[in-house]
């Protein structure tokens, strides 16, 4: 299975490290494209084919990755001007915001798929680990929403200082994926588009 890191955890560390020169220069920087996730979710409900389970997972895992781009494009637009550290913080607020909604509803839905026969343990494994970017991004939030805007060099440092939770976060991620054993589950995650597309 190709190695992939999760968009919430990459693109936030793309919009912190925005915001941090955004701060300091008052100039911003244009996120790159992240990669994609393919990963193996599940949830106590009855359990379906590999293929039909990867179709789904897969395709409420490329939705959030686009809901999670276009937040992160709409920051990069906000603070593209001359932001003040208050516009910034309160653009980094607004993205976080949806990010936790929209890393909410993914997880709702990859739950409601259950789990294919024989890969219970790979799929509450990747539950646990999207689980921990969700409370990433509401740990991140809290920080910003506490950002003491009347001190740029402060502020650009505390958000400079979250990057590597972040990078954590898609380390988590990572491992659970890689640890998914050979079957037909790894594979029909492999040969989805949606969980192969960049």
């Amino acid at each position: 299975m190709t190695r992939m890191k999760p968009l919430a955890a990459l693109a936030l560390a793309t919009v912190l490290l925005a915001a941090c020169s955004t701060t300091s220069s008052s100039s911003s920087t244009t996120a790159p494209t992240a990669p994609s996730v393919t990963a193996s979710i599940s949830a106590s409900v009855a359990a379906i084919d590999a293929a039909t389970y990867a179709a789904s997972l897969c395709t409420s895992i490329s939705d959030w990755q686009q809901s999670l781009a276009d937040g992160n494009r709409t920051f990069q637009d906000a603070v593209s001007a001359t932001p003040t550290p208050q516009d910034v913080k309160d653009a980094l607020t607004i993205y976080l915001t949806s990010a936790v909604q929209d890393t909410q509803t993914m997880l709702d839905q990859v739950q409601a798929l259950g789990a294919p026969a024989g890969a219970e343990d790979a799929s509450a494994a990747m539950v646990t680990a999207l689980t921990n970017v969700k409370t990433l991004f509401e740990t991140v939030l809290s920080s910003v929403e506490s950002l003491d805007t009347t001190n740029p060099a402060s502020m650009a440092t505390a958000l400079t200082d979250l990057v590597p939770q972040l990078q954590q976060g898609a380390q988590d991620v990572s491992d659970a994926i890689a640890a998914i054993p050979d079957s037909e589950l790894k594979t029909a995650i492999q040969n989805d588009p949606n969980c192969q597309a960049a």
